[in-house]
């Protein structure tokens, strides 16, 4: 069992001395030393609050050796947001923020990719580092200061802005009061992973609308009311990599050939004149 060797490790990677991770768990300093150091072990309701606090499955705290099967994952210390004064802005649901996030070697934060077909497990399993540790990760120049991550586009629902397949990097967002109005993000909510632009109306009617760029189809992609306890991650669109190449004289050239047609017709009525 890895139990005490697991402990010791998440609490310093979390960047925690014994004192502050007793402050924050209402767990004696001493008992927390005796746990780290094997002398004694935890009982259930502690395990879970171990679990809960470090976003760790029980299973994985007691079976895995931590330190080997997740050398290059960093887990984010979400209590300082939930703790902060909510005078300088409104969090978000307790899980909004991303627990795991992956470095390189020398410590960078990687982009972490998540395809179509990864999304029905991204939904349950983003707070999940085996999860995360299976998704494809990179790095962009200029993507500094900031965690972000990427998201394959499905469906024609914003269009012709971003199409189907088109990969979006958003940049992550802690609290709702930084969603900007009327811009493209990916909302990942208890329905589903979706790409949208977002109409922020909570301090109005206490809800987000979540509302698609498509014209064609429209009736397809109706508006969507979201409650905020019911979003899990908000990330603001700041990149877009595209594969689409279409012409962009095409819509001239109709033009042009449409201004011909015109032109044609108004010869022919005054040559009935």
């Amino acid at each position: 069992m890895y139990l005490a060797a697991n402990l010791k490790f998440l609490r310093k990677k979390f960047g925690k001395t014994q004192d502050s991770l007793s402050t924050e768990l209402n767990i004696g300093r001493t008992t927390i030393a005796n746990y780290e150091s094997g002398v004694s072990e935890p009982n259930v309701d502690t395990l879970l609050t171990f679990s809960n606090f470090f976003g760790i499955s029980v299973d994985h705290l007691l079976s895995l050796n931590l330190e080997k099967e997740l050398p290059h994952t960093k887990l984010i210390d979400i209590s300082s947001l939930k703790n902060r004064d909510t005078n300088t802005g409104t969090p978000g649901p307790k899980d909004q923020m991303p627990r795991v996030i992956t470095v390189d070697r020398e410590g960078n934060d990687n982009i972490i990719y998540v395809p179509v077909k990864a999304r029905a497990g991204y939904l349950s399993g983003y707070g999940d580092p085996e999860f995360i540790e299976t998704l494809p990760t990179f790095r962009l120049p200029g993507l500094n200061n900031a965690t972000f991550r990427m998201f394959e586009v499905d469906g024609p629902s914003m269009a012709p802005n971003v199409l189907n397949g088109d990969r979006i990097i958003g940049e992550w967002i802690d609290s709702l009061d930084k969603i900007r109005d009327n811009r493209v993000h990916v909302i990942v909510h208890k329905g589903g992973v979706a790409v949208k632009r977002i109409i922020n109306r909570i301090k109005e009617r206490g809800k987000l609308y979540l509302k698609s760029d498509t014209i064609a189809h429209r009736h397809e992609f109706p508006t969507i009311e979201i409650d905020p306890e019911d979003i899990k991650e908000i990330w603001y669109g700041r990149l877009k990599i595209s594969s689409d190449f279409t012409e962009p004289a095409e819509v001239y050239h109709r033009l042009a050939d449409l201004e011909v047609d015109v032109m044609d017709m108004k010869r022919m009525l005054k040559e009935k004149e």
